[in-house]
C-alpha cells in the first residue's frame, strides 16, 4: 500500500491535486455564500430601516390630516408596510441556511485536511529500523574495512 501511495505521490498525476483542488472549490462556495447571504442581510435590513420610516410618517400624517380618503390610504399603506416587514422577516429568517452550510463546509474541509495529512504522513514515513541498507551512520553499527577482509580471507 505505501509503495502505491510512494508511486501516486511521485508521479505527475492529475489525482495529486484532486484533495487540494477539492479544499478549495468548498472554501469558494463557503465564501460565496456568506457573501450572498450578507448582500441579501444587508439590503433586508436597509429595506426595514426604510418601511419603519415610512410606517412612522404615515401614522404621523393620518393624525394630521382631515380627510377620510387620506386617512383609509395612509391606513391601507401602514398595513402594507406591516405585512412587508413580516416578509422581510422570513427573508431574513431563510438566510440561516448559510450558517448551516458554512458549517458543514468547515467540517467538510477539517475532514478533507485531516485525511490528506493522513495519506502525505504515509508517504513520507521513514523505513523501519534495522534496514541494512545504505552506510551505517552510527559509530557502534558500522563495519571496518579490516573486518570485511577478515570475513572473505
Amino acid at each position: 500500500m505505501r509503495a502505491t501511495l510512494r508511486e501516486i505521490g511521485e508521479g505527475e498525476v492529475a489525482e495529486n491535486r484532486m484533495v487540494s483542488n477539492a479544499r478549495d472549490r468548498l472554501r469558494y462556495i463557503a465564501s460565496l455564500t456568506e457573501q450572498a447571504a450578507s448582500q441579501t442581510l444587508n439590503a433586508a435590513e436597509a429595506i426595514g430601516d426604510r418601511l419603519h420610516a415610512q410606517q412612522a410618517e404615515a401614522a404621523e400624517l393620518a393624525r394630521l390630516t382631515r380627510s377620510e380618503r387620506l386617512r383609509a390610504f395612509l391606513a391601507r399603506l401602514g398595513e402594507e408596510h406591516a405585512a412587508s416587514t413580516g416578509q422581510l422577516t422570513e427573508i431574513v429568517q431563510a438566510q440561516a441556511y448559510q450558517d448551516l452550510v458554512g458549517q458543514v463546509i468547515n467540517k467538510l474541509l477539517d475532514t478533507v485536511q485531516r485525511i490528506e495529512d493522513s495519506l502525505a504522513h504515509l508517504l513520507i514515513e521513514e523505513a523501519p529500523e534495522g534496514n541494512l541498507s545504505g552506510p551505517q551512520v552510527r559509530q557502534a553499527e558500522q563495519i571496518s574495512q579490516d573486518d570485511i577482509d577478515d570475513l572473505f580471507g
